[in-house]
C-alpha cells in the first residue's frame, strides 16, 4: 500500500493499492511518496474515534498493532511537523482492515476501501491535475495583481506629473497676474501723472492768452 501525498495540497491518494499482509517481523506497513524532506507523522483513527500516532521513517509507518482487533474502516492523517508545531496536513484515503480468510480471524489484512487500481490512478492522475490547474490560477491571479500594481504606480506617477504641471500653472498665472496688477498701477501713476500735467498745461495756456490781451508793446522798448 502505497500513498502520495500531493504538493501543495492537503489530499493524500493511493498509488498503488496493494494490500498489506503481515512480514516477518509480524508488522504492517504503509509507504509514502512524500513531497519534500521532513519530519512526517501519520495519525490512524479507528472507527471508535481512538488515534495512534505513528512516526514515519524511510517514507514507510508501521501500522498499529492496536486497529487490528476487528474489521473496521480506519481513516489516516499525515503531518508535517517544525518542532512540535504542525506545518502542514494532509488527509488520505481510508484504510481497511478485514481478514485474509473469513474462516481465519487472526490472519488480518489491510485493504484500500476500494480496490480498483485505475480508480485510483485516475483520482492521483485528477488530483495533480487539480492542483496544477489550482497553481495556474493562483500564478494568473499574480500576474494580474502585478500588472495592476505596475498601472497604479504608473497612475499615481501621472497623477503626481499632473499636480506638478497644474502647480506650475498656477504659479505662473499668480505670476502673470501679480506682473498685470503691477502694470494696472503704472499706468494709473503715468495717467494721473499725465492728467496733472495737462491741467498745468491748459492753465500755462490760459495765463498765456490772458497776457497776450494785455500785452502793452510800449512797456518794452
Amino acid at each position: 500500500m502505497k500513498y502520495k501525498l500531493i504538493k501543495d495540497s492537503d489530499a493524500g491518494v493511493i498509488i498503488d493499492p496493494t494490500p498489506i499482509l503481515r512480514d516477518i517481523k509480524d508488522t504492517f506497513t504503509v509507504s509514502f511518496v512524500l513531497p519534500e524532506n521532513g519530519i512526517y507523522i501519520a495519525l490512524f483513527r479507528d472507527e471508535s474515534g481512538a488515534e495512534y500516532r505513528v512516526t514515519i521513517k524511510n517514507s514507510v509507518a508501521k501500522v498499529p498493532k492496536q486497529i487490528l482487533d476487528k474489521e473496521q474502516r480506519i481513516g489516516l492523517t499525515v503531518c508535517l511537523l517544525d518542532g512540535e508545531k504542525i506545518v502542514h496536513s494532509w488527509e488520505c484515503h481510508t484504510l481497511k482492515v478485514g481478514t485474509f480468510l473469513s474462516l481465519r480471524k487472526t490472519q488480518w489484512q489491510i485493504t484500500a476501501g476500494v480496490d480498483d487500481r485505475a480508480v485510483f490512478e485516475r483520482m492521483s492522475e485528477l488530483e495533480c491535475l487539480h492542483i496544477q490547474k489550482i497553481s495556474e490560477v493562483k500564478e494568473f491571479q499574480e500576474q494580474i495583481e502585478t500588472a495592476f500594481e505596475t498601472l497604479k504606480k504608473e497612475n499615481m506617477c501621472e497623477t503626481e506629473r499632473m499636480r506638478e504641471t497644474i502647480d506650475s500653472i498656477e504659479k505662473e498665472t499668480s505670476a502673470q497676474s501679480k506682473l498685470l496688477a503691477d502694470l494696472k498701477t503704472s499706468v494709473e501713476k503715468i495717467s494721473t501723472a499725465y492728467n496733472a500735467a495737462i491741467e498745468v498745461v491748459n492753465d500755462l495756456s490760459q495765463r498765456m492768452s490772458e497776457l497776450e490781451a494785455n500785452y502793452d508793446p510800449t512797456i518794452i522798448k
